[in-house]
């Protein structure tokens, strides 16, 4: 599972020094601009197509075949950065081509990577992961640059928020953070601003004190009884029936809007079968488990499954994410708001991992929970199936509807909920 921890973990460990970022050199015309970007766009899809390719042929714990598909991509990521200067794509590749040189300890290429980075073409996300390059490799002023500009780029409170984050935890520059902390708590004035504080302090606590469940309740809780008439009230409200999700109890209720700007929710879905899955583009993990969800959507669709996609995306990727549900063949109903691990849905059910997918039975029950490959497939023949089973009457005078074996990765309470429904 891809986590935005093993995303900090990545940046954390690259090494080197590197020069200054250069100046950025004059604007080109509009015209041209708007060409390079376009096809650096479809360029970047490709490579993103071609590296998940290699990646799949990787075996796990095989480290000279996953340094060997990283070698190419940063060859590739070389020749695209040349071919398009000054794009936001050129920008990604200098600062994924500095992290892989990073982790090969080669000193000379991360310098290299880092000083063809212009971090203006980067989102706040972006500049935070350059940020902590820079200081793992040792170039303070260098991740000052960066960090100022993340900062210039942290719009929202929740974007203010996620940079205190950054540079705690991924530039263990706490005087920063702290300083910064200080500023929001000042210019906190309405009861939104104040929840929303307070659920990032709820948020620290199971950040910090993960085996203490209690704790993390508590804090939810303050945030819920202090505003709960607050987004960030509610979302904390979320959270914690999140925390109680399990097999055969009910899904955290939501409503809202997809990529075509029409309300959704899992209760239009009641009488179908329905998986809820947290993906994005950028995530490996998810691409790799994408042909399973296709195939189960394929096969099981005809007979009343859905799919409801949640994507963690960011802002800047939205035309990736469009072009891939297009390419993939992905035509279910998809959730998209450009907040990466900020994305409200995500936020409402305490998404920190992904791939994460919800089943719901036709009941609006919960029937699975992170299912993937066969297993997924199983579980939503099962899920339509026990449906069948109380449609079709069951019971000793009933006509009976065949159950398939419950897999090993479904779980106990899954195959205890299809007994208790079969009679």
């Amino acid at each position: 599972m891809r986590s935005l921890k093993v995303l900090v973990l990545l940046s954390s460990i690259c090494v080197g020094v590197a020069a200054q970022t250069p100046a950025p050199a004059a604007a080109a015309a509009p015209a041209a601009v708007a060409q390079a970007q376009g096809g650096a766009a479809g360029k970047w899809k490709e490579l993103d197509d071609k590296q998940a390719t290699r990646m799949r042929g990787v075996k796990r714990g095989d480290t000279a075949a996953r340094d060997a598909a990283l070698k190419e991509r940063a060859a590739d990521l070389e020749a695209f950065a040349k071919e398009f200067p000054k794009t936001s794509e050129a920008a990604k590749a200098h600062l994924e081509m500095a992290q892989i040189a990073g982790m090969a300890k080669d000193e000379a290429a991360v310098k290299n990577a880092l000083a063809g980075l212009d971090v203006t073409h980067l989102d706040m996300t972006g500049a935070v992961r350059a940020a902590m390059v820079a200081k793992n490799a040792n170039l303070a002023d260098q991740a000052k640059l960066f960090v100022e500009n993340a900062i210039a780029k942290a719009k929202t409170m929740d974007e203010r928020l996620e940079l205190v984050n950054g540079l705690r935890q991924g530039l263990r520059d706490n005087e920063a953070a702290d300083k910064l902390m200080a500023e929001i708590k000042a210019s906190a004035v309405t009861d939104e601003d104040k929840a929303t504080l307070l659920l990032h302090d709820a948020n620290s606590v199971k950040r910090t004190r993960r085996d203490d469940k209690a704790a993390f309740a508590a804090a939810l809780e303050e945030v819920v009884k202090q505003f709960p008439n607050t987004k960030a009230g509610k979302t904390a409200a979320s959270k914690m029936a999140a925390a109680n999700m399990k097999v055969g109890g009910d899904p955290v209720a939501f409503t809202t809007k997809d990529m075509d700007g029409k309300d959704v929710s899992p209760a239009d879905y009641k009488g179908k079968v329905l998986l809820v899955d947290f993906w994005a583009t950028w995530c490996g993990p998810c691409m790799a488990e994408l042909p399973h969800v296709l195939e189960t959507y394929n096969e099981l669709h005809g007979q009343g499954f859905e799919i409801l996609g949640i994507s963690l995306d960011r802002d800047t990727d939205k035309e990736k994410l469009v072009s891939t549900i297009k390419d993939r063949g992905m035509s279910w109903r998809h959730v998209y708001d450009g907040k990466f691990w900020q994305a409200e849905i995500a936020q409402l059910h305490d998404i920190s991992s992904i791939p994460a997918t919800i089943l719901i039975g036709k009941d609006g029950k919960i029937a699975g929970m992170n299912l993937r490959g066969d297993a997924l497939k199983t579980a939503v023949k099962a899920a339509l199936e026990a449906k069948c089973r109380a449609r079709c009457g069951g019971g000793p005078r009933g006509r009976r509807c065949a159950l398939p074996a419950i897999p090993s990765a479904f779980s106990r309470d899954s195959g205890a909920l299809l007994r208790a429904r079969s009679g």
